[in-house]
Parts: structure tokens; C-alpha cells; sequence
């Protein structure tokens, strides 16, 4: 009674349908690779400096993100209560966020000069890198930090 269907379907629309199941389920697993790189945008922070601060030193940070949506790289030079933006540097997004897997990549030098050091007392001082991405799904995740501890010359 129920072996067979009444009508029975023609090879077009069985290939139609394996076809869409097909599609379905390419695009729920690019979906769930998505969502993973919606929640860990910075995959990697590289902050580095001499030891040793004074006028002509080069700061530098690097960051790869997901390349899911914008993350915004801040590199501070903090001591005490006293604190300067030393780099604002913004990481693209690539142009289909959902779908394209690629990472993206962008660095950025800093070289401090007197002025900028005349601003801060000669002593112990600290470097700080902080990676922050976007609002995915009503979810910001954790910035990522970097922190050095540099002397002030």
C-alpha cells in the first residue's frame, strides 16, 4: 500500500532535489565556520619595542584578524595616570564577511620623538596593544591585549 508513490517522480526533479540538498548543506557548514570567526576576530597581536624608550625608538604591532568584520588596533604608552595614544590603526573587513574565509593583516610603525617623550617622567613605563573587534550577534567579544614594560629614558 504505501511501497510505491502514485505518480512517480521524473529524473529531473530528483536531480533538482539532490542538487538543493547539496547547496543546503555547503552553505549551513560555511554558516558554522562563519560563527566561529564572528566570535574570535583577532587571531593573532604582536606588539614589540626596545626595552629601552627613548627619542628614535620604533614601536611597532601587528595583528591578523578573521577578516569577519572592522577590528580596531590601539597602542597606548601608559605611566602612572598619565596616557598617549601612540597608533589608532583599523583592520578592514573583507568585502563578503559571511562568506569569504580569508584573514586579513595590517601593521603600523610608531617613532617616538623628544616631544612626545618630553611628556612622560624618565622611568619604568608600560606599552599596551589592544585589539578590538565588532558587535556580532549582539556578542562584542574580549578585546586582546599585549603588554610590554619598557624604561623611559
Amino acid at each position: 500500500m504505501f511501497d510505491s508513490l502514485t505518480i512517480p517522480q521524473t529524473r529531473p526533479i530528483v536531480w533538482v532535489k539532490r542538487a538543493l540538498v547539496f547547496v543546503i548543506v555547503a552553505l549551513v557548514s560555511i554558516e558554522f565556520m562563519s560563527g566561529y570567526r564572528a566570535y574570535y576576530q583577532v587571531k593573532d597581536l604582536e606588539l614589540s619595542a626596545p626595552r629601552t624608550l627613548s627619542a628614535g625608538s620604533i614601536v611597532n604591532t601587528s595583528v591578523v584578524t578573521s577578516g569577519r568584520t572592522w577590528v580596531d588596533v590601539e597602542v597606548d604608552l601608559i605611566q602612572g595616570v598619565h596616557r598617549e595614544r601612540l597608533i589608532a590603526l583599523m583592520v578592514r573587513k573583507n568585502n563578503l564577511g559571511l562568506l569569504d574565509p580569508r584573514t586579513q593583516q595590517a601593521s603600523e610603525s610608531f617613532t617616538l620623538t623628544r616631544e612626545t617623550l618630553s611628556r612622560f617622567q624618565p622611568g619604568s613605563a608600560r606599552l599596551r596593544s589592544v585589539a578590538t573587534g565588532r558587535l556580532q550577534w549582539t556578542i562584542l567579544p574580549p578585546p586582546t591585549v599585549r603588554e610590554m614594560e619598557v624604561e623611559i629614558q
